[in-house]
């Protein structure tokens, strides 16, 4: 991975752990905690990154759920632009189910309407860039891969029982 890949993806990780993600949250200093991250910003970096850490995808859906106040009307046009909507897509979905027992409906019904609004514009191609694997999981069998990545054409083994963290809403 390149020099600034990484620089990147430590960028995403600090801003993680500065909006409250667990996972990250000895990552970042206080200064940049002072700095103030836009969740939607901070997703939409996340999901432009071509070489995400597992440990990072993990955090998405956390952060759709954390943030229940993500500027949509910004995140599903710039998604679109940037031809990420099936990652974005993927990311509403492990959040939709993961926190279906524990969200009001109005907040059901929200995420739930931004995912069909994604699969409306959902792209018919494979992701095959967006995490970075080591070279023998990169080709999951159809077993291995979720039914949210299945649907979604993304290479992730993610479900949403395993997203961490979510207690600490």
């Amino acid at each position: 991975m390149a020099r600034s890949d990484d620089l990147r993806l430590r960028a995403i990780k600090d801003a993680l752990g500065a909006l409250g993600y667990p996972g990250f949250l000895s990552l970042f200093s206080e200064i940049e905690a002072e700095e103030g991250h836009d969740p939607a910003v901070v997703l939409m970096a996340a999901l432009a990154c071509d070489r995400l850490d597992e440990l990072v995808l993990e955090a998405l859906p956390w952060l759709v759920l954390r943030y229940e106040h993500l500027d949509w009307n910004w995140l599903l046009p710039e998604a679109r632009r940037r031809g990420v909507q099936n990652r974005l897509g993927f990311v509403v979905s492990l959040a939709l189910r993961a926190g279906a027992g524990s969200l009001g409906m109005d907040r059901l019904t929200r995420l739930a309407a931004v995912e069909e609004e994604l699969f409306a514009c959902r792209l018919t191609k494979q992701e095959t860039r967006w995490l970075r694997m080591p070279p023998a999981r990169r080709e999951l069998p159809g077993s291995r891969r979720s039914e949210e990545a299945a649907q979604w054409g993304v290479p992730s083994a993610l479900r949403p029982d395993e997203i961490r963290f979510l207690g600490e809403l």
